[in-house]
């Protein structure tokens, strides 16, 4: 019985000691990835957008915590920001507020550069907005992540053709160092009946 007992010492013993040196020898684990990381992989380099700031790069920042209705009603305000930018035609201004890795949807812009610097070029250069009305807001939010929907109707001219209409746009906007950045925003006219 006391061999019996020895031996099962022995090997808890000798057990507990490789699972020490298996814990001290084993390499660390790579950071996991989204589907997006292994989806701008599968890029060819020259077709990737901007990589988009890591959480490393936020480490110095605290967060500030806001609640839903703070945050319906900032993004918001920078929603009314983005469109004054764009009818006054103010590119330092949505420079700000749009991400680097910022996508467009909705309308057509040719062009090698970013969506980002694409969209706003195009807007200063080609889009004249006299008036517009913003509809039956939409907000929905997800601590770092808020969706906006809403009406847009615009009287306006682009490179200098009539382009007045009804649209319905969809913005996503993300918190980044304490900052909403527009990260997509798309659009679509509103068939007429």
């Amino acid at each position: 019985m006391r061999k019996t007992i020895w031996v099962m010492t022995s090997l808890l013993v000798i057990t507990i000691a490789n699972l020490g040196t298996y814990a001290q020898d084993k390499p660390e684990k790579p950071p996991q990835t989204s589907t997006v990381d292994a989806w701008r992989q599968a890029m060819p380099a020259t077709e990737q957008p901007p990589i988009a700031p890591t959480l490393a790069d936020e480490t110095n920042v605290e967060e500030v915590t806001e609640t839903p209705a703070a945050i319906e009603k900032r993004v918001l305000e920078l929603e009314k920001k983005m469109m004054e930018a764009v009818k006054e035609r103010d590119s330092a201004t949505l420079k700000s507020l749009l991400a680097d890795d910022f996508l467009l949807a909705g309308i057509n812009i040719a062009g090698a550069k970013s969506d980002k610097t694409r969209y706003i070029d195009w807007a200063v250069k080609n889009l004249e907005i006299k008036t517009y009305s913003l509809d039956k807001s939409t907000v929905r939010v997800f601590s770092t992540t808020a969706i906006v929907t809403y009406n847009y109707k615009r009287q306006a001219s682009i490179g200098g053709m009539p382009a007045d209409g009804d649209f319905v746009v969809t913005d996503v906007w993300v918190k980044r160092a304490n900052q909403w950045m527009a990260v997509a925003h798309h659009i679509s006219s509103v068939p007429k009946p």
